[in-house]
């Protein structure tokens, strides 16, 4: 009668420990979110992951449903709450300019210059 108890003991040990652990979702929230909108046009960057800048997420009303295939240079300071990016190249292919100082930003765009806002995590 003893060993099934301790076994059900070990069990509920181990099912309490790894309750206590983080999900995977938890430990990977967002870190970083930056919108900037103009009349019809929006544009949000999110970066998330385990570390700086970790993956780079881009939507724009512009690009639906994706953003070409660009190759970009980030700069990530958490510390000093600064953050931009820039295309490596200015080829054919649609490209923007990202520059934030604490919670406020600027985007380049097509032509377009627009101020936006930024948001720092984890959340």
């Amino acid at each position: 009668m003893e060993r099934p108890v301790r076994n059900l003991l070990r069990t509920l040990t181990l099912l309490v420990l790894i309750s206590t652990l983080p999900s995977p979702a938890a430990a990977t929230g967002d870190l970083f979110r930056f919108h900037a909108s103009q009349g019809e046009f929006s544009f949000s960057l999110e970066m998330a992951g385990r570390m700086d800048p970790g993956s780079v997420q881009i939507s724009s009303s512009d690009f639906k449903p994706f953003m070409p295939r660009q190759p970009y240079y980030v700069e990530f300071n958490r510390a000093q709450q600064r953050a931009y990016v820039r295309p490596r190249t200015r080829g054919e292919l649609p490209w923007f300019e990202m520059d934030v100082i604490g919670t406020r930003g600027v985007l380049h765009y097509n032509g377009r210059r627009m101020e936006g806002t930024a948001e720092w995590g984890p959340w």
